[in-house]
C-alpha cells in the first residue's frame, strides 16, 4: 500500500514514461509537481523513489546530467498497471460506501418498523 506522497510521485512518473520504455527525470521537476499539494525535500523524494523500487513499480537508475542528478526510470509490470489499480481502489471505495449508507438505511427502517410494532 503506498502512502499519498508516494501515490502522488507515482502518477507523475506513470506520466513522464507514458507509452515510453523508460524516461529521464529531475527530482526538481518531481518536487515542483508535487508542490501545490505536498512538501517534499531532495531527501524523501530519494526514499520515495527507493521505496516505489522496492515495491515494483519502477526500475531506478541515478545518474548525473550536467552536474545536476537525474533519475533514469522505468515502469515495472506493477507499474504500467498503477492507473487500474487507482480506478479499483476508487471503485472498491465508493461500493463500500454505498453499501455503508443502504445497511444504515435499512437498520433505521427495521428500527421504525419495530417501534410502530411494540407501541
Amino acid at each position: 500500500m503506498l502512502t499519498f506522497k508516494e501515490k502522488y510521485v507515482m502518477e507523475y512518473v506513470y506520466q513522464k514514461c507514458q507509452g515510453k520504455k523508460s524516461c529521464l527525470i529531475s527530482p526538481r521537476d518531481i518536487i515542483s509537481y508535487t508542490a501545490d499539494k505536498y512538501v517534499i525535500y531532495p531527501d524523501e523524494l530519494e526514499k520515495i523513489m527507493t521505496n516505489l523500487s522496492y515495491d515494483n513499480y519502477i526500475e531506478l537508475f541515478k545518474s548525473d546530467k550536467k552536474g545536476s542528478p537525474v533519475y533514469c526510470v522505468s515502469l515495472k509490470i506493477k507499474g504500467e498497471g498503477f492507473h487500474r489499480e487507482l480506478t479499483n481502489n476508487k471503485r472498491n471505495l465508493l461500493f463500500l460506501l454505498g453499501r455503508t449508507c443502504i445497511l444504515a438505511i435499512i437498520t433505521a427502517l427495521i428500527g421504525v418498523i419495530i417501534r410502530l410494532i411494540f407501541r
